[in-house]
C-alpha cells in the first residue's frame, strides 16, 4: 500500500508541473473568481471566498455535466478539488484521477481567482 501511495504521489507532482501555479499569498477578503477554461467536454470556472486571508470556500460555477459521464466524474472530483484548494490555501493541489481534463482546468482558473485576491 505505501508503494501506490508513493507512485500516486510522484505522478501527481509530474502532474503539478504542466499546469501554472499560484500561492496563495497575502489574500484580500472577499469573494473572487477565475477565468473559464475549456476541459474538453465542457467549461470549468472557479470561485473563492477568502476571509481572514484564508481561502475559506471553493465552488465551480461551471463545469462539464450534461453528460451522464460528465455528471459522475465532477460529482466525485469537485469536492476533492475544493478540499485540496482549503488545504494548500494555492493552486498547488492534486489532478484527480480520471477527471484529468476538469482539474487541469479547475487548476488554472483556480491561479487566476487567487491572483485576483492578491491584487
Amino acid at each position: 500500500m505505501r508503494i501506490l501511495q508513493r507512485i500516486g504521489m510522484g505522478f501527481g507532482a509530474m502532474a503539478a508541473l504542466f499546469v501554472p501555479q499560484a500561492k496563495a499569498a497575502a489574500l484580500h477578503d472577499g469573494t473572487f473568481d477565475g477565468g473559464t477554461y475549456d476541459a474538453y467536454y465542457g467549461p470549468v470556472q472557479v470561485e473563492i471566498t477568502v476571509q481572514g486571508g484564508q481561502v475559506i470556500d471553493a465552488q465551480a460555477l461551471q463545469y462539464p455535466g450534461h453528460r451522464r459521464t460528465s455528471i459522475a466524474i465532477n460529482n466525485q472530483a469537485l469536492p476533492w478539488l475544493k478540499k485540496e484548494t482549503v488545504q494548500a490555501q494555492s493552486s498547488r493541489i492534486n489532478i484527480i484521477s480520471g477527471a484529468t481534463l476538469t482539474s487541469r482546468a479547475y487548476i488554472k482558473s483556480l491561479a487566476d481567482a487567487l491572483k485576483a485576491s492578491s491584487n
